[in-house]
């Protein structure tokens, strides 16, 4: 919550403040899905899959096996 307000701060200063009221709402919930979108595990899209999320896989594999999966830890690697 907290890294969404600081987010929403940061897109605030870039904001056409000419526009109305409901079409900024509207930019600031797109450039905050896009945003937590590359940020959150859950929300990135799958390596071997981009049309489907990694919240996505998992409930597949909840629905495969018939058990609850879900992510304990993991890893990230950077390659430069």
């Amino acid at each position: 919550e907290e890294d969404k307000t600081k987010a929403k701060e940061l897109f605030e200063k870039d904001m056409d403040t000419n526009k109305p009221k409901e079409i900024r709402d509207k930019i600031m919930e797109g450039k905050l899905a896009a945003y937590f979108g590359e940020k959150v595990l859950l929300e990135q899209a799958f390596i071997k899959n981009p049309e489907i999320t990694i919240r996505n896989l998992v409930e597949q594999a909840n629905q495969k096996f018939g058990e609850r999966t879900e992510i304990g830890r993991f890893i990230r690697f950077s390659i430069n």
